[in-house]
């Protein structure tokens, strides 16, 4: 199931990618995570889910607890399946010293002091483009994935 057809308030994971994904990493995690959703369950009920790859970046899993909600151990299940993934792929989805951001040049990443060090000169300004990888909810994740530095969880860490 794609985010699409989920509500509002189904909760969100965002993962982020230490590297652009390659259209064959993709495609893999894409065939992965499809069998994972459609399959995916907390005490033997299933979950509605659904996932997204979104700009060869970030694998966005999103679950509708309205029915039945992700326990601890459906959540585990899920980590430990996208760090499989990552291990596979040669991919790490769990470095949160990265921030990736939206440039002239397009998406660019930094480690964290590198990215502050660039905000402190300048270079990345209160209109710079940054993600809002801490969405809880998809209303929120539509609302505001794309944000200007000074709207974002980055300005009050500033």
């Amino acid at each position: 199931m794609n985010l699409d057809r989920l509500p509002g308030y189904a909760r969100v994971w965002v993962y982020q990618s230490n590297k652009e994904l390659t259209a064959e990493q993709t495609a893999a995690i894409s065939k992965v995570m499809e069998q994972f959703v459609s399959q995916w369950q907390a005490h033997g009920s299933d979950l509605a889910a659904g996932f997204e790859i979104r700009n060869q970046r970030w694998l966005i899993l999103a679950v509708d607890e309205t029915k039945q909600a992700a326990t601890g151990c459906s959540i585990d299940s899920s980590v430990h399946l996208i760090q499989k993934l990552g291990n596979e792929l040669g991919i790490d989805f769990f470095d949160r010293t990265l921030i990736v951001w939206g440039g002239s040049e397009g998406l660019q990443e930094d480690r964290m002091h590198d990215f502050w060090a660039k905000r402190k000169a300048g270079i990345v300004t209160a209109e710079t483009q940054v993600y809002n990888t801490l969405a809880t909810d998809l209303n929120e994740l539509r609302s505001s994935w794309e944000q200007s530095f000074e709207e974002s969880w980055h300005q009050s860490m500033w």
